[in-house]
């Protein structure tokens, strides 16, 4: 969907005071600063790319409050405090318009159990199934094809998109948000195992989502096996992250794509996971402890800590790892002429 957006409306948006040169005309679009042409808007958040900043086309760029120099002819700079936030502003807003808010009420071919608690306020997709007990906050929105099990709850003005589920009674706090695909609540792994086999473990707990979390596509949350799996307020999940039973994240976490945290660990709050990390069960990771991606955490972590590698260890010792390793072929080549010379001398 198009948009446009004059100067006057960003710089309403924005409550800038101060801006430098002039652009006449709307804005279209929005591109990175090197990529940029006349008529959309980019920003300068990093002074990696202030070398892009002269050559290029933006006709508006949002730059440091503290940014010196001077825009070319026909281009704009607004200065603000953080670009990127300031962007984030504008985003806000265009989000709005192209994705207009769901309207209330129920869809024809949606399914909602007499016994349900569905607030006016509240937006039923089509195809939508909320069961018997339910009970959804004000201003909820339920996706297309997105299924609510018995006795589940959904906190005011939260936003479960297409195909999502949350499973018999476990709980979405208030203002949270989850993407396509997710599934709360679906059955933590556990098995007896013997020499017969593999005895299923009956999971009879719940998972509890607290407010302003968000959960991006397809990442699983599964039901405690007694007890509760509770995932921190605040807290951000990525696309295609596992979340097992009786797991307790703390608040204003950050978990990336493809990272997966075993039964009954623990993670403390503000705890950063990088892309593909995983944590092994019944483990404690520290408060503010910051994972980069592919480690393998595999006993408890003390708090503030940045670890690298499998197992984890401290990342500047896992760096110098790192760099003897790189130089074991150059030793090895080293060793192999002593060991000739040595052979000649003899």
């Amino acid at each position: 969907m198009d948009w446009t957006l004059s100067v006057d409306d960003l710089l309403e948006e924005l409550g800038t005071e101060r801006s430098q040169g002039y652009f006449e005309g709307t804005l279209t679009g929005i591109a990175e600063l090197g990529k940029a042409h006349a008529g959309q808007l980019s920003f300068l958040s990093d002074h990696r790319y202030a070398r892009y900043l002269g050559e290029s086309e933006a006709s508006v760029v949002l730059v440091p409050a503290d940014k010196t120099g001077e825009p070319r002819a026909g281009q704009m700079w607004i200065h603000v405090k953080d670009p990127s936030i300031a962007l984030a502003t504008v985003c806000s807003r265009l989000e709005k318009r192209l994705l207009p808010t769901a309207p209330a009420g129920i869809h024809p071919t949606a399914f909602v159990d007499e016994t349900a608690q569905v607030p006016a306020s509240a937006s039923i997709g089509a195809q939508a199934v909320i069961e018997a007990g339910v009970n959804l906050g004000e201003g909820v929105v339920i996706g297309a094809g997105t299924v609510v099990e018995k006795g589940a709850r959904v906190g005011d003005h939260s936003v479960l998109l297409s195909r999502v589920t949350v499973g018999w009674n476990c709980l979405v706090g208030s203002h949270c948000l989850l993407h396509s695909g997710v599934v709360v609540g679906s059955d933590g792994f556990g098995y007896h195992s013997d020499a017969s086999g593999h005895r299923k473990l009956p999971q009879i707990g719940m998972a509890v989502i607290e407010d302003h979390v968000e959960i991006g596509a397809n990442s699983t949350v599964d039901r405690a096996r007694f007890a509760e799996t509770r995932i921190g307020e605040g807290t951000k999940i990525d696309n295609l992250v596992q979340i097992g039973h009786n797991v307790i994240l703390g608040k204003h976490c950050i978990l990336c794509a493809q990272s997966g945290v075993a039964g009954s660990a623990e993670l403390g709050d503000f705890v950063v996971l990088g892309g593909q990390v995983g944590v092994i069960g019944h483990i404690q990771v520290g408060d503010g402890t910051k994972i980069t991606g592919q480690s393998g955490v595999s006993k408890n972590t003390g708090s503030g800590m940045v670890l690298s590698g499998s197992p984890a260890r401290d990342h500047r010792e896992e760096m110098k790892r790192h760099a003897h390793v790189s130089r074991i072929p150059a030793l090895q080549e080293r060793l192999r002429r002593l060991e000739e010379k040595l052979e000649h001398l003899k």
